[in-house]
């Protein structure tokens, strides 16, 4: 979306001056610059990959001088590419657009803009709430990186559609339709390239950092750039609808994890709250927290406490008296309802049984799930 050039690539990634002996300035040279149109002109982006001055010009601040933000936020990419694969892989749209919250937002989650827009994706208020969002006093969800990536990608889908190319498209996403259409109409052309220079300043520079933020994410090795890595908490994570209003204060207390760990993961409660819910709130916790609540809800009768997280039952087998034996799996990118039951050679029907999972909805992204099977899996 439409951000302030504060908040663009060139300054959400707030440039660090140092240079390091094997990243900088000096190191850069035409041999160097030779071999970066190469790769670049051998990705494969849903938009021509095209080198250019405005292209080498974002490289090169990524990393040179600004190596070290960029460290930081390719450290944060293995918390969040995953969510934004996944629900690239449902909506069967090009896996490379995961790159794009990097130009958004350098991959933090809590981000907000002086234009008013927020999260990963930079959503602004009026847009989010038409894509289905709730953007409240207690609840932001453009915040809320799983909903946040579904709304922006069924924004994105619908721009697609109306322009038939993705360059056009991610303009419009920056830019609104309005510009695009506005610059196609004086342009005489539906060629980014060649109506460019009629889009908004912001936005004639949005492909390149696109370009060169995928770049960047997929040849950092080649700059020695080392991904400045997230504590553990934060790379291994489950997911959860719950439906009780709760305090991080008091979710804290029941699995463990800290209430500054609880708010990481879930900047959309803006009040470090949870309101009750009937469709239910998505939260984030970390894998072993997450476990611990399960356990509590098992043993404490879900006294005050209801989410989606599956209670383990007795199933019984066709004979009626041996029960089946259950597993629980964690959907991983990409994956469906229907893809897990055929996995596992159950019926749809019934793993919506097992699991509470309503007839219109499917399962989401590092949701847990129980099935029980007559035989464990890989026994003959």
């Amino acid at each position: 979306m439409k951000i302030p050039c504060t908040l663009s690539l060139m300054a959400a990634i707030t440039l660090s001056f140092t240079t390091p002996s094997l990243a900088g300035p000096s190191a850069w040279n035409k041999a160097e610059e030779a071999l970066i149109q190469e790769r670049i002109e051998t990705m494969n982006l849903p938009v021509a990959s095209i080198y250019n001055s405005q292209v080498s010009d974002m490289v090169r601040r990524y990393v040179t001088y600004g190596y070290r933000d960029a460290e930081y936020m390719l450290g944060r990419s293995d918390r969040f590419f995953p969510i934004f694969e996944h629900y690239l892989k449902i909506n069967q749209m090009p896996e490379s657009l995961k790159f794009l919250p990097i130009v958004e937002s350098s991959l933090k989650p809590g981000v907000r803009s002086h234009a008013g827009a927020a999260g990963l994706w930079q959503l602004m208020s009026g847009t989010a709430q038409e894509l289905g969002l709730s953007v409240g006093t207690y609840v932001d969800e453009r915040l809320n990186p799983h909903l946040a990536t579904e709304a922006a990608l069924k924004y994105l889908n619908e721009l697609y559609g109306r322009f038939g190319s993705w360059e056009l498209a991610l303009a419009a996403y920056n830019c609104g339709p309005g510009n695009v259409r506005k610059a196609i109409r004086n342009g005489g052309s539906t060629d980014y390239w060649k109506i460019q220079h009629l889009l908004p300043k912001e936005t004639q520079n949005y492909i390149p950092r696109y370009i060169a933020a995928s770049y960047v994410a997929s040849f950092y090795t080649e700059h020695n750039l080392e991904p400045e890595m997230q504590s553990y908490d934060m790379q291994f994570t489950r997911a959860t609808r719950i439906h009780s209003g709760i305090s991080f204060k008091k979710l804290a207390t029941i699995t463990g994890a800290s209430i500054s760990t609880i708010r990481e993961l879930n900047p959309a409660y803006l009040r470090s709250y949870i309101p009750e819910s009937n469709k239910g709130h998505l939260i984030v916790l970390p894998e072993m927290a997450m476990r611990v609540l399960t356990d509590y809800q098992r043993w404490s009768n879900s006294l005050g406490i209801e989410t989606d997280l599956p209670m383990v039952k007795t199933v019984l087998k066709a004979d009626g008296n041996t029960p089946k034996i259950p597993i629980t799996v964690v959907i991983r990118p990409g994956e469906t309802l229907a893809q897990i039951a055929a996995d596992y050679r159950v019926p749809v029907q019934s793993v919506r049984e097992w699991n509470n999972i309503p007839a219109n909805a499917d399962v989401y992204f590092q949701q847990a799930l129980v099935l029980y099977l007559d035989q464990r899996p890989g026994s003959v």
